[in-house]
């Protein structure tokens, strides 16, 4: 009996001893931030970090922010030292945590954007055909009565394959955003408009620190519409344009 209490009082001797060890243990690291607890080794806690900064919602932030994030978390990835790796660590995550404004009207401006888009796609569709016909008419109607006057005509066919582009441009646009539904196409974007999220990313984040938040959606508007025509060029077809709204020209 005396011998199984001695092995018990040793055995809780021990375990108490262990777990000191381990609390005293100097590649222990621990804090806390945000309700979030940061325990464990540097390495452990490090890939935390890491896997924060890369996560969706951050990628965003944009690229030239970018720069300074990555210094400051490869400053907290290279401190050994606990209380200067908690102190480098809270530096990190207060400048991450302050894009959240940022990237919260960034998003909630370019779905009303998208949104705004989609629902004016049918008028502008008909705007765009009924600019193409009248072009096409005048141009035709110009080669038969004013077949001499070169220049006109030039200047008449330049107009028609400018407003034809801007047509075939347009359907192209529409397709794209009809696919978009609700926020996903901004919280889950496809590689268009994740590429435009991060080139317009900075000029967002400027206009916002300048107070111009009222002026991101027309400003989006203008970008979006340019962006896509662009991307669109080496894509489109003019010779398989058909007409929605006019059977004959």
């Amino acid at each position: 009996m005396k011998f199984l209490t001695f092995i018990s009082v040793f055995l809780i001797m021990y375990h108490g001893s262990a777990q000191k060890k381990r609390a005293a243990n100097p590649n222990t690291y621990r804090f806390s931030y945000k309700s979030e607890l940061y325990k464990g080794t540097r390495y452990e806690i490090t890939t935390k970090l890491r896997a924060l900064k890369n996560n969706s919602w951050f990628i965003n932030i944009p690229e030239e922010k970018q720069v300074e994030l990555t210094s400051l978390f490869k400053k907290v990835k290279n401190q050994p030292i606990p209380r200067l790796y908690r102190k480098d660590a809270i530096v990190f995550l207060n400048t991450l945590y302050a894009y959240e404004d940022f990237l919260t009207i960034y998003d909630n401006a370019l779905y009303e954007v998208i949104q705004h888009l989609k629902h004016d796609m049918r008028r502008l569709d008909f705007k765009f055909e009924r600019q193409f016909t009248q072009a096409k008419i005048q141009l035709n109607r110009t080669q038969k009565e004013a077949k001499n006057n070169i220049e006109r005509i030039d200047l008449l066919k330049k107009d028609v394959r400018d407003s034809q582009i801007k047509l075939v441009s347009h359907r192209w646009m529409k397709k794209k955003m009809e696919k978009y539904i609700g926020m996903d196409a901004v919280k889950k974007p496809d590689e268009l408009i994740k590429e435009f999220k991060k080139v317009e990313a900075m000029n967002v984040f400027t206009m916002i620190e300048e107070n111009k938040i009222e002026k991101i959606n027309s400003y989006l508007v203008d970008q979006i519409i340019d962006f896509f025509y662009k991307k669109s060029l080496p894509e489109i077809n003019l010779d398989a344009l058909k007409l929605d709204y006019i059977d004959k020209i």
